[in-house]
């Protein structure tokens, strides 16, 4: 009795992690569930083992077919989905959240320096993009759109390419903006959405869900603006890819760059304590182009790890 009741435990949650991929995140239980369910979908293949153990034949067989549907969601994330080799001008985007700007100007500028060449950051505040000055950051990233605001709300576009069409874009709670990129003999030149959500935990989600709920139209209206160009649009959006309302955001031919790159499953946050980040909450959708690698990398005194991404535009 005891294996039965672990396996039915494991079995329940490992359940209740995949069916919450699939709910509206209306409340912190799922959205809590949502985020951390490619750990709790590990209960399938667990409560299997220990069902088998005890006999249990007919629950082995669901165990069995949750695991199945487990790595049927999160497997694909590891696949590339684009085999044949684009050809194009490859980019370096280069996402990172500040911390209330506080990370280290001197180390950031360095790290952006030598893996991008554009960078979409969050939580940018006037005494952090003065410090960034001070650090050499405009010397090198000659181009810039900011908005930055004290706390968490502020944003901002720098740029190695020459930018244009420059737009602040209102009514959400933190700074989005957005500006369009120069590569010299391109068609049509890219646009850049810097993003930047909401946390919605631990405080209401109402904010995060407003902003969340609205984007996707606003994804669209950079998506006709740019006349068929490409969109790369980064930042920290403080939800997942196992969040249905992350998913939402893929239509209209955006492309989450960890699943089309085949870099799988990121974690991003919390980066600021021993153990290692354990959520993938900052992203890079592209539309119209293609990114082909993803990492992360360190950004000192920030409590996010920033995400680099190789797009062929």
């Amino acid at each position: 009795m005891p294996k039965t009741a672990i396996g039915l435990v494991a079995l329940a949650i490992a359940c209740w992690a995949l069916a919450s991929r699939y709910l509206p995140v209306t409340n912190h239980l799922v959205l809590l569930s949502a985020a951390l369910s490619p750990y709790l979908m590990v209960g399938a293949p667990v409560a299997a083992i220990v069902l088998l153990l005890a006999g249990r034949w007919w629950l082995v067989t669901i165990a069995v077919a949750s695991t199945a549907a487990m790595l049927a969601v999160e497997l694909p994330l590891y696949l590339s989905s684009d085999t044949a080799q684009p050809d194009g001008i490859t980019i370096r985007v280069m996402t990172a959240n500040l911390r209330l700007g506080l990370a280290d100007a001197g180390q950031f500028v360095k790290s952006a320096d030598a893996q991008a060449d554009i960078l979409a950051v969050q939580e940018l505040t006037p005494r952090e993009v003065a410090r960034l000055n001070d650090a050499g950051l405009d010397a090198t990233f000659r181009y810039r759109w900011l908005d930055p605001r004290p706390g968490a709300s502020g944003g901002g576009l720098w740029s190695r390419f020459p930018t244009y069409d420059n737009k602040r874009i209102g009514g959400y709670t933190m700074a989005l903006v957005s500006g369009r990129i120069r590569l010299g003999d391109r068609a049509i030149d890219p646009t850049v959405l810097v993003m930047h959500l909401p946390g919605p935990w631990p405080q209401p989600i109402d904010d995060w869900r407003r902003d969340i709920t609205r984007l996707p139209a606003t994804l669209d209206e950079t998506a006709a603006a740019a006349s068929g160009g490409a969109v790369i649009a980064a930042g920290d959006l403080n939800s997942t890819s196992d969040m249905r309302t992350f998913r939402a955001l893929l239509g209209s031919g955006y492309r989450d760059a960890a699943e089309q790159s085949g870099a799988g499953i990121k974690p991003t946050f919390p980066a600021d304590w021993p153990p290692p980040p354990f959520v993938a909450i900052d992203h890079v959708l592209t539309r119209n182009c293609t990114a082909t690698s993803l990492r992360t990398v360190t950004i000192p005194g920030s409590d996010h790890l920033g995400v680099v991404v190789s797009v062929v535009v």
